[in-house]
Formats: structure tokens, sequence, C-alpha cells
């Protein structure tokens, strides 16, 4: 797919829905029509709004191999889109669903590789699973996000691991450092091992990349 691919694509959703029309859900709430698709962060008109090809890093970018098409997911992915890349399951998604996260996918290989050795923090959102067992294995279809930082938020938290030498792990604040967030993303099919558990008001789960 090319960047003015997605970029009509983007703007024939956004065209297609400027008057959408509203129903009623189970529970008699007024809602939009398309609240329920997959592709419905278009009509934000985000990754047009990301699209700058003459931007002050865009050369930078290209120095680690990245093309346009490649170096807009990744500032979609970093800057606030995040959620249209993260699903349980990749079947069956809508275009452009699948050829974005074949552009992310390709800006990971690209990407330096996490090597600091230190363990790395995922801050939970109402979305991360929170319900591991002591031992278990748990498949991260999606990509998982995590910081260098400990933000101490009062949130669910995965603390997490990385391989010493193979990691998945990707270093993609030395690309974009977003909000300077120190972001390192694990690429999408990561396995990780959870090795302790601790309760209370939130979670933290202590998990090995294996």
């Amino acid at each position: 797919m090319t960047v003015q691919e997605l970029l009509d694509i983007e703007k024939k959703y956004i065209g297609e829905h400027r008057n959408a029309h509203w129903i009623y859900n189970q529970i008699g709430e007024r809602v939009p029509s398309n609240l329920n698709e997959d592709i419905r962060f278009l009509e934000d008109g985000l990754i047009t709004k990301h699209y700058n090809p003459d931007g002050e890093n865009a050369i930078a970018l290209k120095e680690y191999g990245l093309n346009d098409y490649e170096i807009l997911m990744l500032k979609c992915f970093m800057g606030g889109i995040s959620y249209a890349f993260k699903w349980n399951t990749y079947e069956n998604r809508n275009k452009p669903i699948p050829e974005m996260c074949e552009g992310l996918d390709r800006v990971l290989d690209k990407s330096p590789i996490y090597d600091e050795r230190n363990v790395l923090y995922r801050f939970c959102t109402i979305d991360d699973r929170a319900d591991f067992q002591e031992g278990e294995i748990f498949h991260a279809s999606h990509y998982i996000t995590t910081t260098k930082d400990n933000w101490k938020w009062k949130t669910n938290v995965y603390i997490i691991t990385p391989k010493k030498e193979g990691t998945n792990a990707r270093s993609l604040y030395k690309l974009n450092n977003h909000g300077n967030e120190n972001q390192v993303t694990f690429k999408r099919g990561t396995d990780f091992r959870v090795t302790k558990v601790k309760k209370g008001k939130r979670k933290i789960i202590y998990m090995e990349e294996i």
C-alpha cells in the first residue's frame, strides 16, 4: 500500500460517514451506527494529520531505512492512534488495518533492538489483560508497548524482563521519542511467561520474554 492509497481510503471513509445516522443499542442508548466498526478511527482524519513527508525528523528516520509509508505508520502508532493497531486477532480485519500493521512490522524490523537489559513497564489500560496466573504463557497477538521508566501510575502494570539475546523489543524512542515516553515496543506475536502476580488495589504482573 502507498501513502496516497491510505490517504484516499481515509478520505473516502470520512466522506461516507460525514452524516452518519444514529441508532439505539440494546440498552436504549443513542449511538452512531458505525460505533463498532474496526476502522472507525479513520473518521478522525488523524492519518492525514500525521502525514508530513518534509517534517524535521523525516530525513533522520530515512537514515534507518524507513520509507514514507513506514514513517507515517510510526507517527500514527506513537501519535494517538496506537489502538488502531491493537487487536487480539488480525484475521478478517477490514482494510487498511492489515496493511497498516504490515507497515508497522517493517518499522520494528528496522528499529534498534532494545539492548539495555533493564526491565520494561507497561501501565495497563482498560483493555489489557490482568487475569494471569503464575507460570502462565502469555501469547501477545498484538504489539506490546512499554516504557523504560517507572511512572508509578496507580494502574495494573506489567513489569517485563526482555530476553538477553534475540529479543523482540525495539527501541522506538531512538527513532521518535514522542512526549519523552522512552517507548519500547515488542513485536506482535511475542511470548511471555508470567513469573509472579502481586494482587491488591492494582495488580503488578511480572513477566519474562521467552
